[in-house]
């Protein structure tokens, strides 16, 4: 009975996943395909870090989409608001380009500025649990991009950080957050593969999701001796996306 309600949801997805070319760039806002989040965002522990999304975190300068995250100090912990937007529909195999400049303290898109701890930014698939999640994942306090896919089929809970549903690799590159970079990711029956300025850096076939997802962009704070690192107070920080685009498979 299970795998056959799993079988109708998956059709459902399939008939509203996007299934032609869509190219977005940013420098009419967001337009009708994107929406901003307003919920709890990851890595929030009481006591030590408050995660929220907040839609005035998310602006454009130059025609460029900004998404910032501000740390303060909170009663219960840092409090950190980050921003988050996604797509209205699902997409599915194909492949995905991403041209982003990765978090840093500069609040224009070209300007100076290093990475700092306590900061997450990145564009990915996601849905339901991880059923279906592909990162392109920026950590500041290892000033390094991580390359994970998902596939958790216990769809009531979410996933541990183990093999079973979990492929991941780190991929260092010294100026991920001081200058745009073109990420690619092409997801396939059985592969997903990472590509920065069209070189391939990751090449995953073990826990391939399945199911169509949205395209989420984020930057949120973190404050932890591990994920993302401890909060670095009162310094903005600022994530740019230029553009995007998916070409079905």
């Amino acid at each position: 009975m299970r795998s056959a309600v799993l079988f109708v949801a998956l059709l459902f997805q399939l008939v509203t996943v996007k299934a032609q070319p869509v190219s977005y760039d940013f420098t009419n806002g967001l337009g009708k395909d994107w929406r901003i989040a307003t919920w709890q965002s990851p890595d929030s522990k009481p006591g030590l870090n408050h995660g929220i999304y907040v839609p005035e975190n998310v602006d454009f300068v130059d025609g460029v989409l900004r998404l910032k995250v501000d740390q303060t100090p909170g009663p219960d912990g840092v409090i950190s608001k980050g921003a988050a937007v996604w797509t209205r529909a699902k997409y599915g195999y194909g492949t995905y380009e991403f041209v982003m400049r990765m978090a840093s303290e500069s609040p224009t898109p070209n300007g100076p500025g290093k990475s700092h701890s306590g900061t997450i930014s990145s564009a990915f698939l996601y849905f339901q649990n991880s059923e279906t999640e592909m990162d392109i994942e920026f950590l500041g306090n290892k000033n390094s991009i991580w390359a994970t896919n998902w596939h958790n089929l216990n769809l009531n809970a979410q996933p541990g950080y183990t093999a079973d549903v979990r492929t991941t690799d780190e991929v260092r590159n010294a100026s991920l957050s001081s200058r745009f970079h073109d990420y690619k990711l092409v997801w396939e029956p059985g592969s997903v593969k990472w590509y920065i300025d069209g070189v391939l850096v990751a090449n995953h076939h073990t826990n391939v999701p399945v199911a169509p997802a949205y395209i989420i962009l984020q930057i949120r704070g973190t404050n932890s001796d591990q994920w993302g690192g401890k909060a670095t107070l009162n310094v903005t920080r600022y994530a740019y996306i230029k553009s995007i685009r998916f070409y079905p498979a």
